[in-house]
């Protein structure tokens, strides 16, 4: 009778465990694998899309220095880690399915309470900063702190979504869906998230409707794998196996691996940017370029790791062959932007669709063999620590994704902070090269190991050596040349940079500062490949005509804030007029030190005592400093390129309004050339729209247009205008450009208030949250050479209308007479005020 009842018992537990196995077999049909693939392929397009509107978001606290979006990228990139080796090494979760699912959705509720966080602390953070005044160490610590504080949550969930899902898959399927492959799929998330961030959600719904979108992704990603065929396997009941530990040699690859993609990545783009430019859809290309290539590796090791009884020789073949490609690459760049100029008949000269193929087409020749190279590492490194037993899958894991994480912060802060700055792009391309085959070489020598390996290993990492020691430096005049304006692509680059001779180079660690002295007449200072200053006699008046004009009009002109440094010459003028202190703020060290080119005519306004010079974001200054100032002149110009749009924004001039004095006056250049007139409107309503006192002022030749506004009515008294100029060195200031009476400042008055309100009706405002010119001034704008000033010289106002007496214009005949002159000078129409000089009115 007993044995009858075990027999039936055992046919019940087998019949128990058939129907159990049938449950499991239903539930992992190939249908929820594809699932959860293409679950974690829309998780990481949501993961770039995040990153991307997160580190714009916290530049508007922080800036837009280096420094702080390493730091910021650090802190990032510190909860990745945190979340792969914290929660990825729990050898117990009760459902792993389900545990993905709740991680995923945490990340989009977790994203939707950034933007609150950020407003929460951004007081706080200000009130430290000046408060304290910290070194720049602990304000380092601080803004990583901070940053760190308001992302841990988000990004500690994402940094666990491929451990915890690698284990589930692991356990259930067989690896069927390997970790190498779900982290390929992950990168080619990214690449998709990179494009819809920049060329679709970012111009069409802005920066909270991507960041509600992205939201969006990540919990019906977590919705659709909640909602997949149910798990109806039981929670493990055994011993947590022991933690699965990856072999010191892959765990130092996977270092490796992060700390190289990660420099040679701002390298290349510090690079690149010199030739395809650097609007934000140029950006958008090269990082998509950068995870299509790191992507396409990965797949291939992801299939190659499968078949191969150990990874070790792979990953030394794979180091030589990216250190030998990027060698191969850095001798390539000399040739770069006569490439893209022959690229200019493959598309439209001023589309979109042309900056986006030719930046394509020159990123992917020089960085899809050595990133391809370099996708590889991870991967093969990931099936080499895999344990034998699927259920050490998530902790080997989380351990070789976190060290791998903690590489690319090390990447990313030492390429930014310290290998640019000290070897330049070039240098640091360079000894990525030499470190990459130097690994590679010594895991070829390695025992144990197949016979043919030195032999391959031995030669390329000699080639990469001679390449190294004996590449010629890059020709920077070349890379400078500004190829990426459309308006240069007729002519040869031997045309373009005809007659230059280099002055000054430096790579700084936001951008490259260059000087060049034009057929020994005429300095001229570009950053990152673009014209920015010079002193030809048109950029000189604009320089100075930016200083003087608020000087001559503002009621107080005390203390001064200058935003940007360009070739001194603004800042160097407004210290030769009536003010107790200047106060600079520069974001790139690189272009003050350029400046020096130009103390024949910019005063040399660093040997000044009332000078303080913040090597900084202006935002970062203007909202942390409680500083007060009379007149703010901000000179930074193209206003489409990232990095100088946010100088553009409602944002920032209510930054800066909170920063003047009730009856402060604040300036700002706007070129009248690569701009359509409804661009224009837009940055002409976005500025009036803070500063409801608005006036246009021109400068020679209608080259260049300077608002000057204030948050109370502005006044044109020439009277005092007449006493300030007289001030001898305010006089000669404006005579060495042409100004020779303060008339002339009244003739180059284009539109006054209501003008300007006219004109800047209806137009759309420029915002942090569209940020409309930066997405989409560009389409209409780039290539475009002909001047505005004409569509603005029809809408002029009458100079006497924009006078407290309107009779003062013709009350004596010389004041006519040198209006007239100012005229002609300005090169401004003067018929109607020649003809009023012909015939005066009666009386």
């Amino acid at each position: 009778m007993a044995k009858g009842r075990e027999t039936r018992r055992e046919r019940r537990d087998a019949e128990l465990a058939a129907r159990k196995a049938e449950r499991r077999a239903r539930a992992h049909q190939p249908g929820v694998v594809r699932g959860l693939a293409i679950a974690f392929l829309v998780s990481g397009a949501a993961g770039l899309v995040h990153e991307v509107v997160w580190t714009r978001l916290l530049a508007h606290v922080f800036g837009v220095s280096t420094f702080a979006i390493s730091t910021v990228l650090a802190a990032f990139m510190g909860g990745l880690a945190l979340g792969s080796w914290w929660i990825g090494a729990r050898a117990r979760l009760a459902d792993r399915r389900r545990t993905y699912a709740w991680l995923e959705i945490g990340i989009g509720v977790s994203a939707l309470l950034v933007p609150f966080a950020l407003d929460a602390v951004e007081p706080l953070y200000g009130a430290l900063w000046r408060r304290f005044h910290l070194s720049f160490a602990w304000f380092s610590v601080l803004r990583f702190v901070v940053a760190g504080g308001i992302l841990l949550v988000p990004t500690v969930l994402m940094g666990a979504t491929l451990p915890v899902l690698a284990a589930y898959l692991a356990e259930r399927e067989g690896r069927r869906l390997a970790p190498e492959r779900l982290y390929t799929l992950n990168l080619a998330g990214a690449a998709l998230g990179v494009a819809a961030a920049g060329f679709v959600l970012m111009p069409a719904v802005g920066v909270w409707g991507t960041i509600v979108t992205a939201a969006a992704l990540n919990v019906g990603v977590g919705v659709w794998v909640l909602a997949l065929p149910p798990d109806e396997r039981s929670a493990d009941a055994g011993p947590a196996p022991a933690p699965a530990r990856p072999s010191g040699v892959l765990l130092g690859v996977a270092f490796l691996s992060g700390a190289l993609s990660l420099t040679s990545q701002v390298a290349w783009t510090r690079v690149l940017v010199l030739v395809v430019g650097s609007t934000t859809y140029a950006f958008s290309t090269v990082l998509l370029v950068y995870l299509l290539a790191l992507g396409a590796g990965s797949a291939w090791a992801a299939r190659r790791g499968r078949r191969v009884a150990s990874v070790r020789p792979d990953l030394a073949v794979m180091l030589c062959v990216s250190a030998l490609a990027t060698v191969i690459a850095v001798d390539a760049v000399n040739g770069l932007p006569a490439w893209y100029l022959g690229l200019y008949d493959l598309a439209g000269v001023n589309a979109v669709g042309g900056i986006v193929e030719r930046g394509l087409v020159v990123a992917l020749a020089v960085l899809f063999p050595p990133v391809f190279a370099a996708g590889t590492l991870l991967p093969l490194a990931l099936v080499g620590s895999l344990p034998p037993a699927a259920r050490g899958t998530g902790a080997a894991v989380g351990r070789l994704y976190a060290v791998n994480t903690l590489g690319a912060i090390v990447g990313a802060v030492g390429g930014g902070f310290v290998l640019v700055p000290a070897l330049g792009t070039q240098g640091t391309l360079l000894a990525v090269a030499a470190t990459a085959a130097a690994a590679g070489l010594a895991l070829a020598l390695a025992p144990p190991r197949p016979r043919w390996l030195p032999a391959v290993a031995a030669p390329t990492a000699l080639l990469v050596g001679l390449g190294v020691a004996l590449e010629p430096p890059w020709d920077q005049v070349r890379l400078h040349a500004g190829v990426f304006e459309p308006s240069h692509h007729q002519g040869s680059l031997a045309e373009m940079v005809a007659g230059e001779r280099l002055l000054f180079h430096r790579e700084g660690a936001t951008a490259s500062a260059m000087v060049t002295i034009y057929h020994e007449t005429q300095r001229i200072l570009r950053i990152d490949g673009r014209v920015n200053a010079s002193d030809h006699a048109l950029d000189m008046a604009t320089q100075t005509l930016l200083a003087q004009v608020p000087l001559l009009i503002a009621p107080r002109t005390d203390d001064v804030l200058v935003v940007g440094w360009g070739s001194g010459v603004t800042i160097g003028s407004v210290l030769q007029g009536p003010v107790a202190w200047v106060t600079a703020v520069e974001l790139e060290p690189a272009v003050v030190a350029a400046s020096a080119a130009f103390t024949h005519v910019n005063h040399e306004p660093l040997r000044d005592p009332r000078l303080r010079l913040y090597e900084d974001d202006a935002r970062h200054i203007l909202l942390a400093d409680d500083q007060t100032y009379d007149v703010i002149v901000s000179e930074p110009s193209h206003p489409w390129v990232s990095g100088v749009a946010n100088l553009f924004t409602t944002d920032f001039y209510q930054t800066a309004a909170r920063r003047l004095r009730d009856d402060g006056v604040f300036a700002q250049w706007v070129q009248t050339y690569e701009l359509d007139l409804d661009t224009y409107r837009t940055l002409l309503a976005t500025f009036q729209s803070v500063f409801p006192e608005t006036m246009v002022f021109m400068t020679p030749r209608g080259y260049d247009s300077i608002l000057v506004g204030s948050r109370r009515a502005l006044r044109l008294d020439p009277d005092e205008i007449a006493r300030r100029f007289a001030a001898p060195a305010t006089r000669a200031e404006l005579e060495r450009v042409g100004m020779k009476r303060p008339e002339y400042l009244l003739a180059s008055l284009c539109l006054g208030p209501g003008a300007v309100r006219e004109l800047a009706e209806g137009a759309r405002l420029n915002t942090d949250a569209n940020m409309w010119v930066e997405f989409h001034a560009v389409r209409g704008t780039v290539g475009r050479t002909q001047y505005i000033s004409t569509e603005l010289e029809a809408r002029a106002t009458p100079l006497e209308q924009a006078l407290p007496d309107p009779a003062w214009l013709t009350a004596h005949p010389e004041r006519l007479d040198a209006v007239v002159e100012g005229l002609r000078w300005v090169e401004r129409p003067s018929e109607r005020y020649e003809q009023l000089r012909r015939e005066p009115p009666a009386g």
